[in-house]
């Protein structure tokens, strides 16, 4: 593996900021996270999170249009997006290492000065529900979603990032203005910056941050606590559409639960690459899917393993079948390896994520802000290094168990009756 440097810093406003330094890139990305997300949400302001990321892009103090926004990244070469997910809200900005202090000037502008201009938010609104619309176009991504639901339950967990279409018809700036003073505090964000910092001292790095990052000090608003569903659940939904969509999984574990290292390489031997038991049996074998895939999700206080297809209409029920099959077969173990090669394929995507500085920053800046702890790859690639066949084994017997399992469908003419003959 290779070493990496970063320091860890806690500014006077609280704002946490990782230092991530590679002098072998040419690039920086600036990075900045807010513990914030659709899972903050009340159930009649849905969506308010991703509405406010939207506007954040309307105009700033200094830059007072989208377009002056756009083109002062873009004049200078670099690239710029944001992010809202279910626990963290993100902003970013790829440049030259040498255009440190840009990248600095524009981020911090975004976030702590927006205008959130009221004749625009009806506009973004109509932007937004267009993005629903696209969603749900998308039986896949509503395969996906619906999944979520049925396995956490009807709440802010369960519950689309996007919201609802009437509760972002209904948000005002003054939500937006309410929301923000609740959860874009200091306390409650991470900066993160890696790459090429152009050779400033790290003195001097801070004290540009200092100079821009004047967020407000306050009382971060409290996340409401989830009740979790705890049995069996399906979500179908009957439309008509070129394949059939299924997900199908388990309830996972938490952000910081110690067997979630497992549970990855679990699922990467089960549905994670081209070699997987479930590419090889659902796809090879029996020719059933295009794509297969199974894969793991962390959430603060549950998580998530699932498997996803797109299947013809008239063998869905036998990919239902071959599916949960599988996820049993775990319970028998797995070989030498086979847990080898998912060692091996996890080590080579984290070196491959990290030639990428946006990966670097995203990898530092989400330990920081949803675990509290930092790990570096060497220290990850350590811990997967000691789990044993036993453990992969032991893991798949505890967690893949019939009251946590949920099911997710879009497609024709599928009844839950069809589905009550798997006694998983």
């Amino acid at each position: 593996m290779i070493k990496q440097i970063y320091k860890r810093i806690v500014l006077s406003n609280g704002l946490r900021l990782i230092l991530v330094p590679d002098s072998s890139k040419r690039v920086l990305t600036s990075m900045i996270l807010f513990g914030v997300g659709s899972r903050s949400e009340a159930e009649k302001e849905a969506g308010i999170s991703h509405v406010l990321e939207h506007m954040h892009y309307k105009g700033t103090k200094k830059r007072p249009s989208p377009l002056s926004i756009s083109e002062f990244i873009e004049n200078i070469g670099g690239e710029h997006n944001a992010f809202t997910s279910k626990e963290y809200t993100g902003y970013y900005v790829k440049v030259a290492g040498k255009f440190l202090e840009n990248s600095l000037d524009f981020i911090s502008d975004l976030v702590v000065n927006p205008l959130l201009p009221a004749k625009d938010l009806e506009q973004e609104k109509k932007v937004i529900l267009q993005e629903v619309d696209m969603y749900e176009d998308l039986p896949s991504e509503v395969a996906a979603n619906n999944f979520e639901e049925a396995l956490f339950g009807k709440n802010a967990l369960g519950r689309d990032v996007i919201g609802f279409k009437s509760t972002i018809k209904s948000v005002t700036k003054e939500d937006l203005v309410r929301y923000r003073q609740g959860f874009y505090t200091s306390g409650n964000a991470v900066l993160i910056l890696a790459g090429n910092f152009a050779d400033l001292t790290e003195d001097k790095v801070i004290k540009l941050i200092e100079k821009y990052f004047n967020l407000h000090k306050a009382e971060t608003s409290e996340i409401p606590t989830i009740k979790l569903n705890n049995q069996k659940s399906f979500k179908i939904v009957n439309k008509p559409t070129e394949q059939s969509h299924l997900v199908i999984g388990f309830r996972g574990l938490p952000t910081n639960h110690p067997d979630r290292y497992k549970m990855r390489l679990l699922a990467l031997i089960l549905g994670g690459s081209m070699s997987s038991r479930m590419f090889t049996e659902i796809r090879e074998k029996r020719g059933l899917a295009y794509a297969v895939r199974t894969s793991t999700g962390n959430y603060r206080e549950t998580g998530s393993i699932e498997t996803l297809a797109g299947v013809p209409h008239e063998r869905v029920l036998e990919t239902v079948e071959a599916i949960i099959a599988e996820y049993e077969k775990m319970k028998d173990g797995v070989t030498e390896s086979e847990l080898k090669r998912a060692k091996e394929i996890i080590y080579g995507r984290m070196l491959i994520n990290m030639e990428d500085t946006n990966e670097v920053a995203s990898h530092f800046g989400m330990a920081e802000l949803l675990s509290g702890k930092i790990q570096t790859l060497d220290e990850v690639a350590a811990i997967y290094e000691k789990i044993t066949v036993s453990d992969i084994e032991k893991t798949a017997k505890r967690y893949l168990v019939p009251e946590g399992m949920a099911l997710s469908y879009v497609g024709p003419n599928l009844k839950e009756e069809q589905l009550k003959q798997f006694n998983f």
